[in-house]
């Protein structure tokens, strides 16, 4: 450490800055003075302003924001007041920026790591605030607000991506969240929506944060896309349904100014097998999606996405994008499109076939809307329906593997097109005026006249054996806050299905109708504890249950059991005494449980031979 040029008397002729604030005596040692080593300050030397022309006080407060020099010591300042203010246990956690070395214009470094993508709206060449922060970035607003523990809390951002992630896989896998270091605006939101699966968080306290940020922040990037796209999807959820579709429009206009409907958006700044790609990719899909599901319960047909051109790729399978492997170059849904005419059967993402789905959904609403249609576009909207099943692969038929994992988008998938199934027949069935007093955002609107190829028992099979789909699907997943909150509106209207044909049919087949409204029901009872949207659905769907089968249940609960088992079914004692027996040792082992046997009729009958009206076979999961 070598001593800077002295006077005679021995005091230095250069002075730091935290000397002069002290106006203590400073010994000018470089790059730190004795004092502020010894009391761990930042030393710093401002260069001598003896001899030069004075500067006018204007002047002084212009500084050139791209100046290398006084970048660098802006920023080393900045990361000392940043230190000095955030609290002591978070210190230790956080690693202050050090400034590069100033580099020469239009010179290459091959050494230096890559550059991340720039989606906040600074122009290529500045320095982002973004890209030079700790891991969990603090703006001067939120340092304020450092102790808030929900903020720093790990469990929300773990729960939202074991829940809702799943089911809206948009942002990065979890594995490379922190790596990506979102901004803290998309961060609140994602707290914000993992909250919901924490018993007893103040989630309005949080919701009232978390828009406060939104409304405020300018910012115009792809993160504000994703943060806009999570918020409404969070709102709907919550039953808050106008304030939901605002969200959305603004997730949209914001996506169509950046241009994230364009091919090579997810390229500008990344490579195309890149994860930063696929997350854009998988945001404008989520979008389109997100917009026709928005708009069912709403019996509208202003949609804003799906009235552009796809020029996005297709998203890839959830594995790749996981990390499992690599993730391969993006099709193009006309090439989806075309695998109906290859020679060899081309297996697509889950997530491709989730998006024709909800396309074939649009193709429903729109036709349920129109007030005078000719019955061949209700019939084409049924070839679609039926064609979407029998062009899968036997590989995606199954919802469920062997070993009990779930493909979340072909779940929603076939949701979706079992869904739209309902709302295609219902309004032509002869089951709209079982159930009077309706939920209007639960139960189809029918149109003043409706165009149709088939006789009204014919749609009203259909709507039911739709029905028998969603419920045999959610039986297999009766977990439904590990899906999406879109599955909520098909549920209900599944239970209104089951619920009015079991009125309209014979109690012969009351059983089976009545034991899929009860499962409806479990499934909303369990759901409304983290989602309001559920708890209308279930108070509607129960209402509207104990009155209709009421009388039902007390005629067919009567005598239960007489009726399967008929009196000359029981075995006489010559027939007793002929039974083979088994020792004592099997018995006791539980080989022999000692039942009966039962009869068929014990199973729950069906009202009809339902492959004659779907091609969808039974999920199976072996």
């Amino acid at each position: 450490m070598t001593p800077r040029s002295t006077k005679q008397s021995g005091l230095a002729s250069l002075a730091c800055t935290e000397c002069r604030k002290q106006h203590l005596k400073c010994d000018a040692l470089k790059p730190s003075c004795s004092r502020c080593l010894q009391n761990g300050e930042y030393c710093q030397y401002l260069p001598s302003r003896r001899g030069g022309r004075r500067k006018t006080r204007d002047a002084n407060r212009r500084l050139p924001s791209n100046h290398p020099d006084e970048l660098n010591v802006s920023m080393r300042h900045a990361s000392v007041m940043l230190m000095k203010s955030i609290p002591i246990g978070y210190q230790a956690s956080l690693v202050l920026p050090v400034a590069a070395p100033e580099q020469q214009p239009n010179t290459p470094d091959s050494t230096s790591p890559q550059r991340i993508p720039d989606d906040t709206g600074i122009p290529a060449g500045q320095v982002s605030w973004s890209m030079i922060t700790p891991r969990n970035p603090l703006s001067q607003q939120h340092l304020e607000s450092s102790h808030d523990p929900w903020f720093y809390d790990d469990r929300f951002l773990r729960l939202f991506y074991e829940n809702f992630h799943v089911a809206h896989p948009i942002l990065v896998p979890s594995a490379a969240y922190h790596d990506r270091q979102y901004p803290e605006f998309l961060q609140l939101v994602v707290n914000f929506a993992g909250s919901h699966y924490a018993s007893s968080s103040p989630t309005q306290q949080y919701k009232d944060k978390t828009i406060a940020e939104l409304t405020c922040n300018p910012t115009r990037s792809s993160c504000m896309v994703q943060a806009w796209l999570i918020y409404s999807i969070t709102i709907y959820a919550r039953g808050e349904w106008q304030e939901a579709q605002n969200a959305f429009s603004h997730s949209v206009e914001l996506a169509l100014e950046l241009g994230m409907n364009r091919r090579e958006f997810a390229t500008s700044n990344q490579p195309e097998n890149s994860i930063e790609a696929e997350s854009m990719r998988r945001t404008w899909w989520e979008l389109y999606i997100t917009d026709i599901l928005l708009a069912a319960p709403f019996k509208g047909n202003t949609f804003l996405c799906s009235t552009m051109a796809p020029e996005v790729g297709l998203p890839c399978e959830e594995s790749a994008y996981t990390g499992a492997c690599d993730i391969p170059a993006p099709r193009k849904i006309l090439d989806f499109k075309r695998r109906i005419f290859a020679p060899e059967e081309t297996v697509f993402s889950s997530f491709s076939y989730r998006i024709e789905a909800t396309t074939i959904l649009c193709r429903a609403l729109v036709l349920n809307k129109l007030r005078d249609h000719h019955r061949d576009h209700l019939q084409a909207v049924e070839n679609a329906l039926v064609s979407w099943v029998n062009h899968l692969p036997p590989k995606k038929l199954d919802i469920v593997d062997s070993y009990g994992n779930i493909d979340e988008m072909m779940f929603q998938a076939h949701i979706t097109i079992s869904y739209a199934t309902m709302l295609l027949h219902l309004p032509r069935s002869d089951l709209q005026p079982v159930l009077p007093q309706v939920d209007d955002r639960f139960w189809p609107v029918a149109a003043r006249s409706l165009a149709s190829t088939l006789n009204r028992p014919i749609h009203s099979i259909k709507a039911t054996e739709a029905s028998r789909r969603i419920s045999d699907a959610i039986s297999l997943c009766p977990n439904i806050i590990k899906h999406t909150p879109f599955v909520i509106p098909a549920l209900a209207l599944c239970g209104m299905t089951q619920l009015a044909t079991a009125i309209k049919h014979t109690e012969e087949c009351f059983d089976h109708h009545y034991n899929r409204v009860t499962l409806v029901l479990g499934c909303l009872k369990s759901t409304k504890r983290i989602w309001n949207l559920a708890d209308a659905a279930y108070t509607h769907l129960r209402v509207s249950a104990a009155d209709g089968l009421s009388d039902s249940m007390e005629r067919w609960s009567t005598e239960p059991l007489r009726k399967f088992f008929p009196i000359d079914s029981t075995p006489s004692n010559t027939e007793r005494n002929h039974q083979p027996t088994r020792p004592a040792s099997a018995i006791s082992e539980g080989q022999d449980m000692l039942f009966p046997p039962i009869a068929p009729a014990f199973v729950d009958p069906t009202c009809y031979n339902d492959s004659f009206f779907t091609s969808i076979p039974d999920f199976d999961i072996s």
